[in-house]
């Protein structure tokens, strides 16, 4: 890891760092608000920001010959590129470099000094010898043609190890966002996913006898805490081998093995009858279009007529459009990823003949679950390493640091969608 410098000054510039960084700033037509040091000792930009650290000509290679957010994670996941201080606020910052660029409307006013920035980049690349033929990929990273979908795809995800996931999430073993007393003191992650689980059990208001059926039950959490508190009996439902695995043993091993069956399938094939509550943790990211209708009348048809679900979904923003189509986060993290707005998720649910009881927003607790996430796992970097390879812990540290950015800059987020099936027939 890098440790995080506090230089007296604001900007510096030396060398080829400086010719760099000013011509992408004449390209851009604007400041940017990080710092750049390069493989030859030179700097230039913001010394009281996050320093982006190029080890070598690769770095910039990949990031030029794809420039979005793959070719900076080609180069973050070799080790090519590197970050002086927080991983999160480079990214924020370089977000809203991008953001003060006025395109659409400065193109033609600045165009000598956009044509000008080109040429500065084309002369130092020219003049420092850089070749641009096309490098190897990181070997984590996935094959446009070897995408998956649905279990595949969930268990590329998930099926990483039960030790990893731990050194990450922590003792709950849960997987979503916590929900926080005191957002001016978010530093105990148990609490606020302890606090997440009880808020989810009085919303479904589950009480002794009360059928639940969680779908996508990840590593058991919520079954064994509306259990052991609530007096529930449960179906949960995963596509992951290790967690089905984990959960059963962690079942048994809390002595619940006659109140909570663990299945490994999908929903569809819960043969169990109706179900007086249902919750789906962070289901619908990995739902395209026609399977989140699927889900949302699924959630209808299991559910008894008066019984309530919770749908805790990830979701955009207007603003955050760009994370539906990230081909960072589809290579190396979730194959399968498929984020909508809030509107959208609840009007497949109302098509599905389900009221939405209420809606509530936990972008605010999500930025600070990412960041406790992510500082688990920069604790325990070695053993992450051990667990999964160096390629694929860097490639998660950039994800942990690309959701905490994300919801800090209000373009993602997450939402509690209480929804109940009514009594009577809805017109649909």
């Amino acid at each position: 890891m890098v440790p995080s410098t506090a230089p007296a000054n604001s900007e510096e510039s030396t060398g080829s760092a400086s010719i760099l960084l000013d011509g992408f700033e004449r390209l851009t037509g604007t400041r940017a608000r990080f710092g750049l040091r390069l493989w030859d000792g030179s700097r230039a930009g913001r010394t009281d920001a996050p320093t982006a650290l190029l080890g070598s000509p690769n770095a910039l290679r990949r990031m030029i010959l794809r420039p979005d957010d793959l070719g900076l994670a080609r180069a973050f996941v070799t080790g090519e590129l590197r970050v002086e201080g927080s991983v999160t606020e480079f990214l924020q910052a370089g977000a809203l470099t991008a953001d003060d660029a006025d395109w659409a409307q400065g193109l033609w006013r600045d165009l000598p000094v956009r044509v000008r920035g080109v040429l500065s980049l084309a002369a130092w690349a020219l003049r420092a010898g850089r070749a641009w033929r096309p490098l190897p990929h990181p070997a984590v990273e996935l094959a446009r043609w070897r995408l998956r979908s649905g279990a595949q795809a969930v268990r590329h995800h998930y099926d990483l190890g039960d030790d990893f996931y731990r050194l990450i999430l922590g003792p709950s073993m849960v997987y979503s966002s916590a929900y926080w007393p005191d957002l001016a003191q978010p530093d105990d992650l148990e609490a606020a996913q302890a606090a997440k689980l009880d808020q989810i059990c009085r919303k479904l208001r589950l009480g002794p006898g009360t059928t639940l059926l969680d779908i996508g039950c990840g590593w058991g959490s919520l079954l064994v805490h509306a259990a052991e508190h609530y007096g529930t009996r449960s179906v949960g439902v995963t596509l992951s081998c290790d967690e089905a695995e984990y959960t059963r043993r962690r079942v048994e091993a809390a002595g619940l093995g006659d109140r909570i069956s663990i299945r490994l399938g999908n929903a569809v094939d819960v043969t169990d009858g109706q179900f007086d509550a249902i919750a789906g943790i962070a289901v619908s990211q990995h739902l395209n279009r026609r399977q989140q209708r699927r889900y949302a009348q699924m959630l209808h048809d299991l559910l008894r007529p008066g019984g309530r679900a919770l749908s805790h979904d990830v979701c955009v923003s207007e603003t955050g459009r760009k994370y539906q189509d990230s081909p960072f986060l589809r290579r190396y993290i979730f194959p399968e990823l498929n984020l909508r707005s809030l509107g959208e998720s609840v009007i497949s649910f109302e098509r599905a003949g389900l009221e939405v009881v209420e809606v509530e927003s936990l972008r605010r607790h999500y930025a600070p679950t990412y960041d406790a996430w992510l500082a688990n796992l920069e604790a325990n970097w070695d053993a992450a390493v051990r667990a999964v390879g160096v390629e694929k812990t860097r490639a998660w540290q950039l994800f942990l640091a690309t959701g905490s950015a994300g919801c800090h800059l209000g373009w993602t987020g997450a939402n509690h969608v209480l929804l109940a099936r009514p009594e009577s027939a809805v017109t649909r």
